[in-house]
């Protein structure tokens, strides 16, 4: 932490408001407030906060988003998706209380529990088993998925947070759309593949619930210690949740994954896993991996432009190669699509 105590993080935390709303909510006794600044996602700013011997973390949008109302309105939709997850099998932090006095901070926030885990980074570290858990990871995370797709979209709290009817008819005009909205550069290969994505679309689809982001990086898995393994115990990042097609979190979650992997299952494992849990029938998956792919590349492209503009952080080019290695993933995966 630097800079003024009063204000360690400019233009993202107001300390004395905070303190004021913290007592409001009851979080914690005592003034000895301190904010932790982690590095878990590039659209928002993500803080342990420590307070009377206690954690809790506080989520709020990045300083220059693409667009500040809706940012804020992601931010409630965050909230109000982690609270409809109480009770189900998909582990996740519980969400404590949520602000919409934009006075408070400036953006609208929430507070949820701190969960104590480690990210499955590569390499996999010791804590979690190493890389000899590399399938232990990937089969949690294959149950969460199959949990959260068997959740019934329109239960209370849910019902109100989607368009599920046409929602494959607009992802590639959306996020084609998104990208133009923003890129400055050439992306090779961008057109070719949202062609194919628009001639190929599948016939049907079952809406449910979808994270929209099902990845390692956004997973807390615990410590592994003598005989007992690691387990996921957090699904984190729900800014892309929506009530949508679950098939497109599969998709994006085994686009990556070939046979060859040693350690993972293999496609046709992991796809019976995950409808073993789901309930649900999967078609057309290589359309759905090729969707999920092109739509990343489209959002940390986003990503990218918006870091140029943002003076609290600074442009990773990683995630601008990455968006190029994305968009020629999507290629070959347009052209295998038919063979999934």
């Amino acid at each position: 932490m630097a800079g003024d105590p009063n204000d360690p993080f400019p233009g993202l935390l107001r300390v004395e408001h905070l303190r004021r709303w913290f007592d409001a909510a009851d979080l914690g006794p005592g003034d000895d407030l301190r904010f932790e600044r982690i590095a878990m996602g590039e659209s928002n700013e993500v803080f342990v906060v420590h307070r009377g011997g206690r954690r809790w973390v506080l989520r709020r949008p990045a300083a220059v988003p693409l667009s500040v109302d809706g940012a804020n309105r992601i931010m409630e939709r965050e909230f109000r998706f982690q609270r409809a997850l109480d009770g189900t099998g998909v582990p996740h932090a519980r969400p404590v209380a949520l602000c919409t006095d934009t006075g408070v901070t400036g953006a609208v926030f929430y507070v949820m529990e701190f969960v104590d885990g480690l990210v499955a980074g590569e390499p996999i570290p010791d804590e979690l088993g190493g890389p000899g858990a590399s399938r232990r990871i990937a089969e949690e995370m294959l149950d969460a998925l199959g949990s959260l797709a068997a959740i019934d979209h329109e239960a209370p709290g849910l019902a109100d947070l989607g368009r599920p009817d046409g929602f494959l008819e607009r992802q590639v005009d959306r996020w084609r759309g998104q990208l133009e909205s923003y890129r400055e550069r050439e992306l090779s290969g961008v057109d070719e593949v949202s062609d194919w994505l628009a001639a190929n679309l599948p016939s049907s689809t079952v809406p449910g619930v979808m994270h929209g982001d099902f990845n390692r990086h956004n997973m807390l898995f615990s410590r592994a210690v003598g005989d007992e393994p690691t387990r996921l115990v957090a699904v984190l990042d729900w800014e892309n949740a929506t009530i949508g097609d679950p098939l497109m979190d599969l998709g994006y979650l085994v686009a990556g994954w070939t046979d060859d992997d040693q350690g993972l299952p293999t496609r046709a494992e992991a796809v019976a896993r995950w409808r073993e849990r789901s309930g649900r029938r999967v078609e057309a998956l290589g359309w759905y991996a090729t969707m999920s792919t092109f739509k990343l590349a489209c959002m940390l492209e986003g990503v990218y432009v918006r870091q140029a503009a943002d003076p609290t952080r600074e442009t990773n080019e990683f995630i601008g190669g990455l968006v190029l290695d994305l968009v020629a993933r999507a290629r070959r995966l347009s052209a295998a699509g038919a063979d999934w």
